[in-house]
């Protein structure tokens, strides 16, 4: 039987680094996942999952499985990731849509089903194209819940405790999201 991951942080703390192992094998595609929808650049989504890893380690000593171990570790990325777009935004980097464009890394190529017909291949790209876009512009309080409830599949609760905030805020953000990414994908049709 499957370890569940506050029973390998209860393992970790006891030294053994093959638990750590498991936690990162199990998470990794998940949390890239997450990260890049957030901040829609494969490089920085790669290296904020190292962060939230290296934030994991760091934090063994202290852990208590008070909430479910996905709860806490998406609450470090979502702090993370709001962190980097904040710092963008002070910066007036180049605004996110422009790292939509110049993406040239294959990592699209890399999540669309290879097994699929030609043309059903490039409308599914497209359509995601258009979707990642919507969702990139989107406010960051909205952007997290939405990527979480979707992408994530959580529940309402653990957005609203990795969010630190009431299920009611959550539910909000997600009926504003979700009503502006669909006048945004209807004004590209």
């Amino acid at each position: 039987m499957e370890k569940s991951d506050e029973a390998l942080m209860l393992q970790l703390q006891t030294g053994d680094l093959l638990s750590f192992d498991t936690l990162v094998k199990r998470w990794e595609k998940p949390l890239l996942n997450y990260c890049y929808r957030m901040v829609n650049d494969v490089a920085l989504a790669e290296d904020l999952r190292q962060e939230v890893f290296l934030r994991i380690y760091r934090s063994t000593k202290t852990y208590r499985p008070t909430a479910q171990f996905s709860t806490w570790m998406y609450r470090i990325a979502t702090n993370l990731c709001l962190d980097i777009l904040a710092k963008q935004r002070r910066r007036k980097e180049t605004p996110i849509d422009a790292y939509l464009e110049s993406e040239s890394d294959g990592f699209d190529e890399r999540l669309i089903d290879p097994s699929g017909a030609p043309d059903a291949v490039v409308l599914k790209k497209e359509i995601k194209d258009r979707v990642r876009s919507a969702l990139a512009r989107l406010p960051e309080n909205q952007r997290v819940v939405v990527t979480l409830r979707h992408y994530n599949d959580m529940k309402f609760h653990e957005i609203a405790e990795i969010l630190e905030c009431p299920i009611s805020t959550v539910k909000s953000r997600m009926a504003a999201g979700l009503e502006r990414l669909s006048k945004m994908l209807s004004e590209q049709e």
